[in-house]
């Protein structure tokens, strides 16, 4: 049972968490997902117990989300916790009120796995990971096993920091002027597959030691090098699937970036920025080597904390605009899904977020045996991709809403191999037939 003694008060959505409640879809559930294969065996109860204390320590992820006239908002939601089965579908839709006894998120297990699925509004990527992280060290304590300090790892007992719980949105907002931009409509593969809301992976394991030497030689980073494969992937989808090249259209990705170390923020709330980067096949056809160039000089030229601040000033501008600001919530809905269709979903192709490398502590690393990230895709962009590496291994997520068509990963794949990248490929799909 829980009796925690945070705070009664009500907690706004950040900035970037606003957009997730009203756009939430069947075939868009804004959730995501992280979990660890161990090489020890998971008690569910003794699970429970962990999450139990980890959850005194993230208060703000201890919450409910409710509808209020003007905004959604946060309140601390004191139900018991659960931990669920696994289920062969990651990144399903939780329900605000029926999904998960009205927590945000799930914490699920195998007899080797510890997962967690978030809603995308009470977090990003970095704060489940140190959710994440915190609740794997603390199931191994209570199973007698001894794991050593990190940075990543917050210890239940210890201080929670004012920081961890601000929306890092307004403390680095600064007023700017013609701040929306609008890039137009981007290539979108089409519904010529039926629909599914179970969503269907194909994973790929890569050793990163291969990645960085191919990345490397071509002088670009391993998120970059992906970045470049998944254009030139749905650069030939098109190209074989469009017969007219006056209707070809401009093939872009989506990239996610953390910019905590850009600012200095110390949030474990959202505090993401999405950089689109693409080319405008409508000039002609780009072969590798120059998708790589135009990748490599977009993502570089838009990572910097005052190319970014124009995105965080329209996140916080859209926001504090009178129409949307004091509409009531019946009129904003419409208006915030038309918000993100026109600077979202609508002006991007695919997107694949990449957390990086995940260092282990001491006690952990030896138990833990891979690391899995998993994004929802959305009925526009019917396939996403997401990226983490641990123990010398990169794992490529792919997940789609096409019940049997996979073109899209198998173009990437294959392109990898040919390169000279071996790539470990398993999946939940009953076959990979086209």
């Amino acid at each position: 049972m829980r009796n925690s003694a945070h705070s009664e008060e009500l907690m706004p959505l950040d900035n970037s968490a606003i957009i997730y409640p009203p756009t939430v879809a069947r075939f868009n559930t804004h959730t995501f997902r992280l979990s660890m294969d161990l090489t020890v065996e998971v008690n569910p109860e003794r699970l429970l117990t962990a999450l139990e204390h980890v959850l005194e320590r993230f208060p703000y992820f201890a919450v409910e989300l409710h509808r209020g006239f003007y905004w959604y908002y946060f309140l601390p939601n004191k139900r018991p916790l659960a931990v669920y089965p696994d289920a062969p579908y990651p990144c399903g839709y939780i329900h605000r009120k029926r999904g998960a006894n009205r927590y945000l998120f799930k914490v699920r297990y195998t007899k080797s796995r510890i997962a967690v699925e978030f809603f995308h509004a009470l977090t990003d990527g970095t704060g489940a990971l140190v959710f994440l992280k915190s609740l794997v060290a603390e199931y191994l304590k209570l199973s007698g096993l001894s794991v050593e300090t990190d940075d990543q790892i917050l210890l239940p007992g210890t201080p929670v920091k004012p920081e961890e719980a601000e929306d890092s949105f307004e403390r680095f907002y600064k007023p700017l002027k013609a701040v929306f931009g609008f890039e137009g409509s981007a290539y979108h593969m089409p519904v010529d597959d039926r629909l599914t809301d179970d969503i269907q992976v194909i994973s790929a394991r890569i050793a990163i030691a291969d990645l960085k030497r191919v990345s490397s030689a071509n002088q670009v980073t391993i998120t970059e090098y992906l970045v470049a494969h998944l254009i030139d992937a749905m650069q030939r989808i098109q190209e074989t699937t469009v017969k007219n090249p006056r209707r070809y259209k401009p093939i872009r990705v989506s990239v996610p970036v953390n910019i905590r170390k850009v600012f200095g923020a110390k949030s474990l709330r959202n505090f993401t920025l999405f950089i689109v980067v693409g080319i405008d096949v409508r000039l002609g056809h780009y072969e590798f080597d120059e998708i790589m160039k135009q990748v490599m000089h977009q993502m570089r030229s838009e990572v910097n904390d005052k190319t970014l601040s124009k995105q965080v000033a329209r996140n916080v501008a859209g926001r504090r605009h009178p129409v949307i600001r004091y509409a009531p919530l019946v009129f904003k809905n419409p208006l915030m899904k038309l918000f993100s269709d026109t600077y979202g979903d609508d002006t991007y192709s695919t997107t694949i977020s990449n957390i990086g490398n995940v260092t282990l502590p001491e006690g952990m690393k030896e138990v833990v045996d891979r690391i899995d990230f998993h994004l929802s895709p959305s009925k526009t962009n019917k396939v996403s991709c997401a990226a983490i590496g641990a123990k010398g291994f990169l794992t490529l997520n792919f997940t789609s809403i096409y019940t049997h068509k996979t073109i899209f990963e198998m173009e990437v794949l294959r392109a990898l191999v040919e390169k000279g990248i071996p790539v470990e490929v398993a999946t939940n799909r009953k076959s990979l037939e086209q």
